[in-house]
């Protein structure tokens, strides 16, 4: 039989602080959250209920738009998602040729004005190889004189190409001439894809700038 003198104290509350009023105070039990002043008891509670309400209200609002969402893009078209699907290999292009000189005329490129001093420069064009709008060793950074003006500067743009990949490489994007489909389902994983990978090289630029 254990000896009496023996059995462990019960440990004593430490004191808090009140949340209200900011007094300290020695809780009675551990569900106690404020000092003995009933107001404080009152307005913490009015304060609880009200945080509880804030996160249901952007619960609702959370799953409207989520909501909302889901039938926009039940309502969105092939073309639709043919150009957003575009932006999204564009954008993952801006980043991971960050910092490169435009692929034709080889001049400095202004990346601090995304979609304004920073092209997407097809290789093959998008009209003419339609099959070769995402594949992205036919994608290079380019400013806009070379990639609009001059229609891509397409000699110089092969040479540096050719720098970049390797002849095999370029002569392979030159003689593929097979039709892709590219359906809803396809656009939408595209998206998502370079979404994802440019994200991804973002951050890392980003880092990369802030450790140099």
């Amino acid at each position: 039989m254990k000896d009496p003198r023996l059995r462990k104290e019960p440990k004593k509350p430490k004191p808090k602080i009140c949340p209200i009023c900011s007094t300290e105070y020695t809780p009675r039990s551990s569900l106690q959250k404020v000092c003995h002043n009933y107001k404080c008891a009152i307005a913490f509670n009015k304060q609880r209920d009200a945080e509880i309400a804030e996160r249901e209200s952007r619960k609702q609002e959370r799953i409207q738009r989520d909501d909302l969402k889901k039938r926009r893009e039940k309502l969105k078209t092939k073309s639709d998602w043919n150009k957003e699907a575009q932006v999204a290999v564009n954008r993952f292009i801006f980043w991971r040729d960050y910092g490169k000189p435009c692929i034709a005329c080889g001049k400095p490129l202004n990346y601090g004005v995304r979609g304004g001093a920073v092209d997407a420069s097809h290789y093959r064009s998008r009209g003419s190889a339609s099959h070769l709008r995402f594949y992205t060793f036919n994608i290079a950074a380019g400013c806009v004189r070379c990639n609009r003006e001059l229609s891509g500067n397409l000699i110089p743009f092969r040479i540096n190409l050719i720098a970049r990949y390797g002849v095999e490489r370029v002569e392979r994007i030159e003689h593929d001439n097979t039709p892709r489909k590219f359906d809803i389902p396809y656009l939408q994983r595209v998206k998502a894809i370079f979404t994802r990978r440019a994200r991804h090289y973002e951050k890392l630029r980003k880092r990369y700038q802030e450790a140099a």
